[in-house]
């Protein structure tokens, strides 16, 4: 005799501490709640019986008493923990929303639930193909000789760019960034939704009817920083994610297949003299239109070993995973512009090495294979404007920290 399985019953904690609060987060979970079935809500987790969930979802983690996952395992050691890091009932929502899209009920928690969203199941070690757009031969040296997977162009570059690449690596990678400038004689000029769909869709139309494999795009640059459209074409992170969600909504019409990611912004607090707002604060603002994104881009800088894997710097995509715990991530720049280049090598082939196996990661790319800007060039490019190799690539492409 065959017995039906029994019903996976799942608890969910809110972390309210009053009725109003627990009216709120519960509201933020009714859609979820009625799309999969057996589901119970707590506040108080004390008289809770754990014995008769196979689940126990716990929302903002931080609220709860540190030993609770460990009472939760000893009541019953079959529990299985899904764990939400969010601070708000509208964060909660945008959560659960997209579980119920994508029919996951708890959530991507295995390699195999993450390779829905990122087939290749690793991060992939990834450079910024040259500042002004196409690249110039000896870049693609620089390419064949670090075996770099994946490459970021701009909108500016053309398919003689990536049959180039392909030629190197058939399997390559790249994600595509629509460029536009976002100031004139270095002041910031207002530029609309559809004004900057206007100036780039030609441009990137031009890559993705050519190539059905050119469809992650990467939604504008560093937005809290004054040359990138702060004070001219949005105020804060609020106003950019309106801007950023009408850009994808009209890009949506022409690239249906895109998939659209939210740009890396420029870390670290406000600095007036470089026209930056705090990072922190305009994701903060922003985050209600990354969440509506593809998947999530950021930046991530340092310039000491200690400082490549802090949490807010190097490992910035910590941070980010807090914040966006079920977005697929790309760190689509990341670098070191202080140190001599063999130290940056060697920090930069532990880095990849590090990413490799992160879950929900989808490549990381370094800053830049090349630049024309006679001061941006020595700090951050992998070979000078002669030609000669900075030395990095060679030590790349050993990946003695690849497994």
């Amino acid at each position: 005799m065959t017995f039906p399985p029994l019903p996976d019953r799942q608890i969910i904690l809110l972390p309210a501490r009053t009725a109003a609060e627990a009216s709120a987060w519960g509201s933020a979970a009714m859609a979820y709640a009625a799309a999969f079935p057996d589901v119970d809500f707590a506040r108080d987790p004390e008289p809770v019986d754990w014995r008769g969930y196979q689940h126990v979802t716990i929302v903002r983690p931080g609220f709860w008493p540190d030993d609770l996952p460990l009472l939760v395992k000893q009541a019953n050691p079959e529990a299985v923990l899904d764990l939400i890091p969010v601070d708000t009932p509208e964060a909660l929502q945008i959560v659960f929303n997209v579980r119920v899209y994508y029919g996951w009920r708890y959530g991507p928690q295995t390699e195999f639930d993450w390779k829905q969203l990122w087939e290749p199941g690793v991060a992939l070690v990834g450079l910024h193909g040259r500042a002004d757009g196409e690249l110039a031969p000896a870049d693609y040296t620089i390419v064949a000789r670090a075996q770099i997977e994946a490459v970021k162009i701009t909108s500016h570059a053309t398919m003689d760019t990536v049959k180039r690449l392909r030629a190197i690596n058939p399997d390559l990678f790249i994600l595509v960034r629509p460029f536009t400038a976002f100031t004139d004689k270095d002041q910031p000029r207002r530029i609309t939704p559809e004004q900057f769909v206007q100036f780039t869709e030609n441009d990137v139309a031009r890559l993705y009817d050519a190539d059905p494999t050119l469809r992650y795009i990467e939604i504008h640059n560093e937005p809290n920083v004054r040359p990138e459209g702060l004070g001219g074409s949005w105020g804060d992170g609020q106003e950019f994610g309106d801007w950023f969600l009408r850009v994808m909504e009209l890009y949506r019409q022409r690239f249906p297949d895109g998939k659209f990611g939210f740009p890396g912004l420029s870390p670290g607090p406000t600095l007036a003299a470089a026209g930056r707002a705090d990072s922190e604060q305009f994701l903060d603002a922003a985050a209600f239109a990354a969440q509506q994104a593809d998947w999530v881009g950021l930046h991530a800088y340092w310039v000491n070993d200690r400082e490549m894997t802090d949490g807010r710097l190097g490992f910035n995509f910590v941070n980010y995973r807090e914040r966006f715990p079920e977005k697929l991530l790309f760190v689509t720049e990341f670098g070191n512009p202080n140190q001599p280049k063999g130290v940056v090598a060697s920090q930069y082939a532990r880095y990849y090495g590090m990413l490799r196996h992160v879950n929900g990661l989808g490549a990381a790319f370094a800053y830049i294979v090349s630049t024309p800007d006679p001061i941006e060039s020595p700090r951050w490019a992998w070979r000078d404007e002669t030609g000669a190799d900075a030395g990095i690539a060679g030590i790349v492409g050993q990946r003695s920290f690849i497994r």
